[in-house]
């Protein structure tokens, strides 16, 4: 899994524009899909966007909430992309003992 936080500091004003939209946020990011990506639920992706944001830069450059709210929308697809393929490239990785059984039973026919 990727290490989304930074060793930045943060930025208040930035959590005080995330905790007014708070609710708006919320409803914008969650949808009646459910489903985890190698244990991690759409609620584990929405924290992890509220602090990367609050730590991102760029969202210093948001002078209104409405942008804010569209720069907030970019990066939790952002980072729900990420989750999911990262999920899915964990599925694909062949385990050592799997590719040495497979090997055996292939020199046993």
């Amino acid at each position: 899994m990727r290490n989304r936080y930074k060793n930045s500091k943060y930025y208040p004003v930035i959590a005080g524009s995330i905790a007014r939209n708070y609710d708006k946020l919320r409803a914008l990011c969650f949808r009646q899909v459910t489903g985890y990506f190698d244990s991690r639920s759409h609620e584990d992706i929405f924290q992890d966007t509220v602090l990367y944001v609050i730590q991102d830069e760029e969202s210093l450059k948001c002078t209104t909430d409405e942008d804010l709210v569209k720069h907030f929308l970019h990066r939790y697809r952002m980072i729900e992309f990420q989750t999911i393929r990262d999920a899915q490239q964990l599925k694909k990785i062949p385990y050592a003992d799997y590719i040495q059984a497979k090997e055996e039973t292939a020199e046993r026919q």
